[in-house]
């Protein structure tokens, strides 16, 4: 980590420490020192917009964020809270932004901000720590897994304990989320839960008890949900909404499937605005394909997300073999499939 990085991120965690405090008494005050925080470092005309906006949906009575940071600060542990929006919003879409734009100018390489990984099962040979290594050097500091069985949280666990400002989210079916599993994710203030909607239903018992340990260990998490043509009505809800609440959920991720109608994505993608905004409900609501999209276009850089699975490393272990050259992330990177082919796979 360069000394400025290490700098700003000192500033911002003692500012962003002070906030929460704040929060404690005064909610709306806390935040309103977050946005001038924000507004302060930032950098482009687009963060001083978002900054800019926020500060109004603030002022607005009916805004749902009090009610959201309130719930936060009593539900999460802070040291998350604060970890989590550090790595995203300072390391991942501000400083790494930065460095991921001068790759694209200086050596016309496209790397995503996003990178998921799909190992299919744990793989000891799939080089993911090795991975984020280079990937943090380029810009890249979010990260997703695909959790596919227990053992791989612990793995996961260990390799967010590394890289403490990098941001990591765990997308998990809700059985793995167990008191023993969870030991591992409470321990590391830098992961995020997804858990996953089994046939798009909260109250699945499987779902509600994930929740639930989820809760009770104070653990940042939300939920993410496959929609199509039968299923959107129940999902893109206001009552889905306010029954992800009442579990403890602070996000909601909504996934399109496999041919699903413009129409039909046009309709989630409004609720999900509608859900968010200033009226809107005290949960953080997203459209994967679309979102990902907005949030890659407004922080300048070309490539959204690329999902990089066991096989493609696999690929680029066999081509150092083959020739004698490093496997490097960019040259993974370029064998695996674009974001825009792969929006199912978050």
């Amino acid at each position: 980590m360069d000394l400025h990085h290490r700098l700003m991120r000192r500033t911002i965690n003692i500012g962003i420490s002070k906030a929460i405090e704040d929060m404690r008494g005064n909610t709306k005050r806390g935040i309103r020192n977050l946005i001038d925080l924000g507004l302060f470092f930032s950098r482009s005309e687009n963060q001083k917009w978002f900054f800019t906006a926020a500060g109004k949906v603030i002022n607005n009575p009916r805004n749902p964020y009090n009610e959201l940071a309130s719930r936060m600060i009593k539900d999460v542990d802070n040291e998350t809270i604060k970890t989590v929006g550090i790595n995203l919003g300072y390391s991942s879409l501000t400083y790494g932004a930065d460095k991921l734009r001068t790759q694209q100018k200086a050596k016309n390489c496209t790397v995503p901000w996003l990178l998921i990984f799909n190992t299919n099962g744990y793989d000891h040979n799939f080089q993911m720590e090795a991975l984020i290594r280079e990937g943090r050097k380029l810009g890249t500091y979010s990260y997703i897994f695909h959790i596919q069985r227990v053992e791989e949280i612990d793995a996961v666990s260990k390799i967010a304990g590394h890289f403490t400002e990098c941001l990591f989210v765990l997308k998990t079916s809700p059985e793995l989320i167990t008191a023993e599993s969870i030991e591992l994710i409470r321990k590391a203030h830098n992961i995020v839960v997804s858990v996953q909607a089994a046939k798009a239903s909260l109250t699945d018992v499987l779902c509600v008890k994930a929740f639930g340990i989820l809760r009770d260990n104070r653990c940042f998490y939300g939920f993410h949900a496959a929609y199509n043509e039968n299923t959107a009505a129940e999902v893109a809800a206001a009552e889905y909404i306010h029954r992800a609440i009442s579990l403890g959920n602070i996000f909601g991720v909504y996934i399109a499937e496999e041919d699903v109608s413009a129409s039909c994505r046009d309709a989630v993608y409004n609720f999900v605005c509608s859900a968010r905004g200033e009226t809107g409900q005290p949960l953080v609501t997203f459209e994967w394909s679309r979102d990902m999209a907005d949030i890659s276009r407004r922080i300048g850089v070309q490539e959204g997300y690329r999902v990089i699975r066991s096989q493609d490393q696999s690929y680029g272990t066999y081509k150092k073999e083959e020739n004698g050259t490093g496997c490097s992330l960019a040259e993974t990177i370029r064998i695996v499939m674009p974001y825009k082919n792969a929006e199912s796979d978050y």
